[in-house]
């Protein structure tokens, strides 16, 4: 059965996004980037949000050309426009190369996208769509990214859960920059 990994980055105190959308001034270092292009490059797809999805676009535009863009930047870019993207929204996205409208229940068809063998599933989301998979049992692993800040109001990522989410950590790692990966799994999940 496939793995779904959800992935994002959130402040100290929980927010995925300030009131206007951003994160803030959190620019990830080169080190946390590579970790990010490591999940992309190995993800066989990717469910996301349609806010998620459109905030992502700089990647579909960045001139690989151009020489003042980073290596490991060219290399996310990369990945970024060769993984499948299923996008979940009400309305009609505007949709990119590489990317479908995610149509139906999404619980039902992630669930349908787990099933057999294959390379993990990245999924990401805000609050709503991470409630929804969460709630459903879809997520085998939450990987937090945790910037070293705060920001005192926007867009919490835990606020639309319908039961406390109980999880047993798996692994973590402190970069240079300050920011801190928790790797965890549901602690009803089985260890290994």
């Amino acid at each position: 059965m496939r793995r779904v990994i959800y992935h994002i980055t959130i402040t100290t105190d929980g927010m995925y996004a300030d009131p206007d959308g951003g994160l803030g001034d959190f620019d990830p270092a080169e080190d946390e980037h590579r970790y990010a292009n490591d999940l992309v490059r190995d993800a066989g797809d990717m469910v996301m949000g349609r806010v998620m999805y459109d905030v992502m676009d700089y990647w579909d535009r960045l001139d690989l050309d151009d020489p003042e863009v980073s290596d490991v930047e060219r290399e996310f870019a990369t990945f970024w426009r060769e993984t499948p993207k299923h996008v979940v929204s009400r309305g009609d996205p505007a949709l990119r190369a590489n990317a479908t409208k995610l149509e139906g229940d999404v619980v039902e068809t992630v669930r349908r996208m787990k099933e057999g063998d294959g390379p993990p599933i990245m999924f990401g989301g805000g609050a709503d769509l991470f409630a929804t998979a969460t709630d459903a049992g879809l997520i085998d692993e939450y990987r937090l990214l945790i910037a070293p800040m705060a920001l005192g109001q926007g867009k919490r990522l835990f606020a639309e859960l319908e039961e406390p989410l109980k999880l047993r950590l798996t692994s973590s790692h402190t970069f240079p920059s300050g920011a801190v990966l928790l790797e965890y799994v549901r602690r009803d999940a089985p260890a290994g």
